[in-house]
């Protein structure tokens, strides 16, 4: 789902198509419409999402998902905290891979180091390679 700071699904919004809107995350000089709270706190925070800020759901959000005119019943709010639960997802897994890395590394360092009788640079050599290939490969997966 590609979600606007305030969690409305930009890829089922009208307005898309329309106007060739790219969503609020992507426009960074002023907006398409009127001026909107939501953006300016993201960005003053320096947040994509307001499901990424300490404050959620803060009352702006909130009024602003259940406004009579605007709202879509709270819809946002579970899109925001959807969107704030796969970055921690998405970041758990790269912490984790990062960590088997330095313990496949590691390891390896200490097998080849005995073996050669100098186990410190290669123990050092192993986990520096283990993060390289776990770092390169979220990059990877990324693109």
């Amino acid at each position: 789902m590609n979600c606007s700071r305030c969690g409305k699904d930009c890829d089922a919004c009208p307005y898309r198509e329309e106007y060739s809107c790219s969503g609020c995350s992507e426009i960074t000089d002023g907006y398409w419409g009127s001026k909107c709270e939501i953006k300016e706190c993201c960005e003053g925070k320096a947040l994509e999402n307001c499901g990424l800020c300490s404050e959620f759901p803060c009352e702006i959000l909130r009024d602003y998902s259940y406004d009579p005119d605007l709202g879509d019943d709270g819809e946002r709010l579970l899109n925001c905290k959807k969107f704030s639960d796969d970055r921690k997802t998405k970041h758990d897994t790269f912490v984790k891979n990062v960590l088997l890395g330095i313990s496949l590394g590691g390891i390896a360092g200490v097998i080849f180091g005995e073996w050669q009788g100098m186990p410190a640079p290669f123990i050092i050599g192993g986990i520096l390679v283990g993060v390289g290939i776990a770092v390169m490969l979220e990059i990877n997966k990324r693109n």
